[in-house]
């Protein structure tokens, strides 16, 4: 199963978890992740493999995590769709193999060209957390402002939410960390065993949870919310702030992960407007440069149309008053006044 959603989402303690549940190898025995960074200390479950796939995709849409596109990329179209073949054979674990974890923020963002690598669907599990405490994590880690943090929360989402159906899970970061909680607990412990049940696999025991709470639920290590200073929290665009509780908070009145899930994708089905006018404000995608551009070039071609249209009616203008002139000068009355205006001219140089 692929474990996705916006980074700094609790997308490594979800997928330590379910692996752990999952898989019969120790968690910390996996090979070929990432190595452990200060930011991720207990490890990022990532794979050098999916981590380079993903590269190699957004690579070929021209993009970086933190530029992800606003359209929807087409992997089902040419160049897209050769190059996607190209990766069958590096990926065929997943493809072949039925117990593995794998996580990659980036995911929301390639997720539909894996349908084409592998040609199968992976059951998602998507974490989601409060938007104002992700785009405060990114500015403590990459130094982005609050409103770069919040577009991208809402990019990542709108993304994935039309990837989701009814077999997948979608998990508040919030409530993972408190799982070891015997009544808040419960209902994310109900829900990740039912979704492991759909997919195949055994209900985990009890004592596995325990064993795995205890090594990786770590809420000390949440630190972003320390990391704001005021003057950075001030900089926030109200409206965009707004918009993006209001997504949350609607989330957060579902009573179950099926209403969850429909509610989701029903919420991030289109990008306000507010964030297109952030993206264009800080120059944060490659849209926002073309925006740009294709609006400054659509008003010269107007002007340049109009200036076109205005030079090709003085034209006719000049035309017909020089037919007029030299049907005057042609005329019986314009020769038999010559000698008349002869002396008219003589006159006035006196």
């Amino acid at each position: 199963m692929f474990v996705t959603g916006c980074h700094r989402s609790g997308t490594s303690l979800l997928a330590s978890l379910l692996h752990g549940l999952v898989c019969d190898e120790d968690p910390s025995a996996r090979g070929g992740d990432l190595e452990l960074k200060l930011e991720n200390p207990l490890g990022f479950f990532e794979s050098q493999r999916l981590v380079q796939a993903n590269e190699a995709l957004f690579d070929l849409i021209g993009r970086t995590w933190d530029t992800p596109p606003l359209l929807a990329p087409r992997w089902d179209q040419a160049p897209c769709l050769h190059e996607l073949q190209r990766l069958r054979s590096r990926l065929s674990f997943y493809a072949l193999e039925q117990c593995w974890v794998d996580k990659d923020p980036r995911l929301c963002i390639t997720y539909p060209a894996y349908l084409h690598i592998l040609l199968r669907r992976v059951p998602l599990v998507v974490a989601l957390r409060e938007p104002l405490a992700v785009a405060t994590s990114l500015y403590a880690r990459n130094g982005f402002s609050l409103n770069r943090g919040l577009v991208i929360w809402l990019l990542y989402n709108y993304h994935i939410a039309s990837q989701l159906n009814a077999d997948d899970l979608l998990v508040f970061y919030d409530h993972l960390l408190c799982l070891e909680d015997p009544e808040q607990g419960c209902m994310l412990h109900n829900e990740i065993d039912g979704f492991l049940e759909r997919q195949g696999h055994p209900r985990p025991e009890i004592s596995r949870w325990k064993e795995l709470l205890q090594r990786y639920l770590r809420p000390d290590y949440n630190r972003s919310d320390h990391a704001l200073p005021g003057d950075v929290r001030n900089q926030v665009n109200p409206q965009l702030l707004e918009v993006c509780r209001i997504r949350f908070q609607s989330l957060q009145t579902a009573d179950d992960n099926q209403q969850r899930l429909q509610v989701f994708r029903e919420e991030f089905s289109a990008i306000p407007r507010v964030a297109f006018e952030l993206v264009s404000r800080e120059l944060m995608l490659p849209e926002a440069f073309h925006a740009n551009h294709d609006t400054l070039n659509k008003q010269l071609e107007a002007q340049l149309h109009r200036t076109r249209a205005e030079i090709q009616e003085q034209n006719v203008l000049i035309k017909h008053q020089q037919h007029q002139l030299d049907l005057l000068y042609s005329s019986s009355s314009w020769r038999f006044t010559a000698p008349l205006r002869s002396i008219f001219d003589r006159m006035r140089r006196f």
